[in-house]
Order: C-alpha cells, then sequence, then structure tokens
C-alpha cells in the first residue's frame, strides 16, 4: 500500500478536525451569499458602487482639477437646472483680430501695425513727435443675459525699443467698450454727497471702461508717460473698487474736494454690471497708444524716437451668476467638481485606512490572544490600554503643527489611534479558537504558531474582520471631516471636510448657498448609510444571536 506523505495526512487531519468541532464562525463564501440575500445589503452596496464609480470617473465627468481651484463662473452661482433662463451664464471669448480705427500724428512720426500669426498685433511706432493710435477688436462679444456680476479680462503685452534708435515715452491704455451703449449716449448718475448737507449728481458714461493702463498702475508714478521696455501679463478682474479710481472721467476733476467724493462714492459701482453689461449689447476691446518723443523737453528727453508694442489676443470671460450641476463656491470654484473628487477620496481613503486599522488589529489582537498570558500578552494589553488614553484632536494639531497639515499626516494618527477596540475583540476570539480541536492537532502535527494563526484562526475571523472594516469606513470618513471643520485639516486635500470647512467660514450660510451646503453632507449621509446597511446585514449573519 502507497504511503500518504506526513504533509497530506497533517492536512487531513486538521481538516476532518475544523469539520468536526467548527465554531460558529461562517466563512468567507457563505457569509457573501447571505448578505446578497438581504435587500438593506443591496441597497447598502448600490449607494457604495455609486459613489465608488462616481469618484473614479471624476477626470471623465468634470474638466476641472480640485486643487487648482479653477475659477470657472461667478462667485455663488446657482446651478444651471435652478436659475431662470435669463440669468447671467458664462460667456467667453477669445478676440484675435485687430484693426486701427483712429490714428493721430505729428511730426515725422510713423505708425505701422502688423497682424501677429498667432492672434493679436503688433504696432511699431517710430519718429520725434507725438502719436496718439487706437486699435480695436474686429470681432465683438454678445451678450443675451441679465447684467452679471463680475467678468475677466486677461491683457497680455510687452514693449521694447528698436535696435539703434532712441527710447520713446509711451503709454498703453486697454479699454472695454460696450458699443450700444456708448451709441445710445446713456450715463448713470453718482448722488454725491457737497457742502453743507447738499447733493450732487456727477454722471458717468456708461459703455466704457479702462481696465489696464501703465502709467496708473506705477505707484508713485508723476509722469503722463512712461519710459522703458516691460511685460505685462495680469487678469483685468472686475469688480475693482481699485481701478474705479483711475478712470479717466475721475481723474478729469479739477477740485480735488470734489473729485475725492465722486471717488469715494464711484468705488462702491460694479464696473461689470452697471457700467459695461446689459441684455442685447455687444462689447469689444480697444488698445489706446500714446507715444511721445521731443528732444526739447527736459524732463521727458527723447531723440530718433522708437516703440514696439506686441499684443497678445484678449480672452474676455463674463463670469455667470448660474452654473453647471452644484453651482459654485465663494471664489468661483465648481461644486460638482469637488463632490466628485471628495467621493473619490472618502471611498479610497475610508476603505484603506479602515483596512490598515484592521491589519494592525487582527497582528496584535492574534498575537494576544495567542499567547494570553504570557509576556507578550501582557506587554500588547498594556500598549493597548495606554492607546485608549492618547487624545485624537490634541495629537492631530502637535502633528500638524510639526510635520504639516496633510491628509496622509492626519490618516497616520487616526490609524494609530483606532485598531484598540477591533485588537480587543480579535484577542477573545483567538483565545476561544485556540482550543479548538483543529487546532490542537496542527500543533501535533508540528505546525509552527505562525502558520496556525494565520492558516487556521485568522480565516475563521474574516467575516468579523469584513464587518469591522465595513463598520470603520464612516467613522474615518466622519473623523476626518470633524478635524477638516475644526481647521487643523489639510487645506490643499479634495475631501467633503474641506467642502464643509470652506462653506462654514465663506458665508454659505449668509449667502444661501443651499447647492454648497447640501452636496458634502449628503455625501457624508450617503456614505455612512451604505456602508451601515451592509454592516446591519454582516451583523445578522455573522452574529448568531442576530441570525434568522
Amino acid at each position: 500500500m502507497a504511503r500518504t506523505p506526513r504533509g497530506n495526512r497533517s492536512g487531513e487531519a486538521t481538516a476532518r478536525a475544523r469539520t468536526r468541532l467548527t465554531p460558529r464562525l461562517l466563512t468567507l463564501s457563505e457569509t457573501l451569499k447571505l448578505v446578497f440575500r438581504k435587500r438593506t445589503a443591496v441597497v447598502g452596496i448600490s449607494l457604495i458602487i455609486l459613489l465608488a464609480v462616481l469618484g473614479g470617473l471624476a477626470p471623465v465627468l468634470t474638466p476641472y482639477s480640485p486643487r487648482m481651484r479653477d475659477v470657472v463662473a461667478g462667485d455663488f452661482a446657482t446651478p444651471d437646472w435652478a436659475a431662470p433662463p435669463d440669468v447671467a451664464r458664462n460667456v467667453i471669448k477669445t478676440l484675435t483680430s485687430f484693426r486701427v480705427q483712429d490714428r493721430r500724428v505729428s511730426g515725422d512720426v510713423k505708425v505701422d501695425l502688423q497682424p501677429l500669426p498667432e492672434g493679436g498685433f503688433r504696432v511699431v511706432i517710430t519718429g520725434t513727435g507725438t502719436a496718439s493710435v487706437l486699435v480695436v477688436s474686429d470681432e465683438m462679444v454678445e451678450y443675451p443675459y441679465r447684467p452679471a456680476r463680475s467678468l475677466d479680462v486677461r491683457i497680455a503685452f510687452n514693449t521694447s525699443y528698436l535696435e539703434g534708435r532712441g527710447q520713446a515715452w509711451y503709454n498703453v491704455d486697454t479699454l472695454m467698450i460696450n458699443k450700444d451703449l456708448v451709441e445710445r449716449g446713456e450715463k448713470l448718475v453718482l448722488e454725491v454727497p457737497g457742502p453743507n448737507g447738499s447733493v450732487l449728481k456727477y454722471e458717468v458714461p456708461r459703455g466704457f471702461y479702462s481696465l489696464y493702463d501703465i502709467v496708473t498702475t506705477r505707484v508713485g508714478w508723476v509722469f503722463d508717460y512712461y519710459r522703458g521696455a516691460i511685460q505685462v501679463s495680469a487678469p483685468a478682474v472686475l469688480p475693482n473698487s481699485m481701478r474705479n479710481f483711475q478712470q479717466p472721467y475721475i481723474r478729469s476733476i479739477r477740485d480735488p474736494e470734489t473729485r475725492n467724493r465722486v471717488a469715494e462714492e464711484f468705488g462702491k459701482v460694479n464696473a461689470a454690471r452697471e457700467l459695461l453689461l446689459e441684455r442685447g449689447t455687444r462689447l469689444y476691446i480697444a488698445v489706446n497708444i500714446t507715444y511721445y518723443c521731443n528732444p526739447a523737453d527736459f524732463m521727458m528727453n527723447c531723440r530718433d524716437g522708437s516703440l514696439v508694442v506686441s499684443y497678445a489676443p484678449v480672452r474676455v470671460f463674463i463670469k455667470g451668476d448660474a452654473f453647471g450641476i452644484l453651482g459654485t463656491t465663494a471664489y468661483g470654484n465648481c461644486v460638482w467638481t469637488q463632490w466628485l473628487y471628495g467621493a473619490r477620496t472618502a471611498i479610497a481613503l475610508g476603505l484603506g485606512v479602515a483596512a490598515v486599522t484592521t491589519l494592525v488589529a487582527l497582528i496584535v489582537g492574534l498575537a494576544a490572544g495567542y499567547r494570553a498570558g504570557s509576556t507578550t500578552d501582557m506587554a500588547l494589553t498594556f500598549l493597548t490600554d495606554v492607546m485608549y488614553f492618547i487624545p485624537l484632536i490634541p495629537l492631530v494639531m502637535v502633528v500638524g503643527l510639526v510635520f504639516g497639515r496633510t491628509l496622509f499626516n492626519i490618516y497616520a494618527v487616526i490609524i494609530a489611534l483606532s485598531w484598540q477596540g477591533g485588537a480587543r475583540i480579535i484577542r477573545q476570539w483567538t483565545i476561544t479558537l485556540r482550543s479548538s480541536l483543529y487546532v490542537e492537532a496542527a500543533k501535533a502535527l508540528g505546525a509552527s504558531e505562525w502558520r496556525i494563526m494565520m492558516k487556521h484562526i485568522a480565516p475563521q475571523l474574516v467575516p468579523y474582520l469584513v464587518y469591522r472594516i465595513v463598520m470603520t469606513v464612516p467613522g474615518m470618513v466622519f473623523l476626518e471631516a470633524g478635524i477638516q471643520l475644526l481647521g487643523f485639516g489639510d487645506p490643499e486635500a479634495p475631501t467633503w471636510g474641506r467642502m464643509i470647512n470652506e462653506m462654514f467660514y465663506q458665508g454659505a450660510f449668509i449667502m444661501n448657498a443651499w447647492w454648497w451646503i447640501i452636496p458634502p453632507i449628503a455625501g457624508l449621509i450617503m456614505l455612512a448609510a451604505g456602508f451601515i446597511l451592509f454592516g446591519m446585514a454582516l451583523d445578522e449573519i455573522v452574529n448568531p444571536r442576530l441570525r434568522r
């Protein structure tokens, strides 16, 4: 008769012993079969899968990045579907083609306008004398909505001089003009407090606004022209009260007291809404280049001057008051983008942290339980008891101050202080299972302690481990959200906790921005409901007292 190898005899004996005296713990496959028969588990798993799919498809479902904080519309823009049709939507257009509308020169000054291949234009001015060149965009921006609250114009140009020629004095002023409002001659009337309690009325032309010019943006500059090569790349964002003070119709007021009073009142004006935008009108960009070269001027001397202005295409972004699926935040960031990436972070890190804490609990619990009463057990039990007394929030604060407030550091602290309860339960189960006959049979056949713990005891704990992971995920995510709300979280992490922190401290409740308030809270509730419903079904199956 052929001999059965000793290893096979050991496995068969252990299997027979396990079959005869298996504790009342189901295998993982049996547990999952029972789980999917329960409606609560199906609903819970459906919610988890929904959040996981939305988070996984975030780069496909939104073109924006939560870390870059792209400004996608106006501040506190409502969702598209919740706003009436005439509420302002985004209007974005890049103006690339330009032409000279007006040219005034004196002396022997020559002006040459050259279109650039990538869009924009290049103006070359040479000679002695003066010049004023008005370059306007051929294309216009048509605006079909109610006036928006803000707009953004991207301006980029550089100035230089021709080699071998003098450096002329100049100014470059970029303006936005509403063609229809200017043609109708509409005015904005300001009521300015005058002397002795009187009220002065001052008219400001609508449809005309200086976005950026070199001279007035130079702090302490006293001349009417500028000299020197520069490169400018800056957004002109409206409303801008400081820019309101630099408008030509304000600076042209001669009386200083009157000018200050008008400027103070005009500083309260939203230039985008009250001066430039109106439904059914057209806007365009104008660039006014002034040139000065006079060899007889002692203060601003110039001989045989030159100037080269290279102007890039102008991007006009009129920020809508309604945008996307979930609107925008206080800084015009997309709430839908933040919510999607928050779902991805919640599922991935929640499950990851729960799995790591469970693994730590498993290792500690197995080692302490299998060697119950030994020095190892007493040391691990003492460590577990000590860890219970370490406060979480103060430790997060200390770690954040020393190592930085990153998501990794926060979850590292959470992991370090979240495994103790699981370790105690696993220790008790291990003490019970180590006295089973199949464990004794494995010992008799020479199996090592590590093999017994990993091969014969740990598999019996799988249903509990799955249950613990499932029930730990909501707690991990809620804990991170609480830390973020207190202000100790990672300010750059795309999480629902950061969304709650920002909407709480950036005026969402004051502005009644329900589209910003509800999504992160609803996401946390969905996540918790999904895992709790799944966990309840597991509890009914794993716990013999609840099993039907």
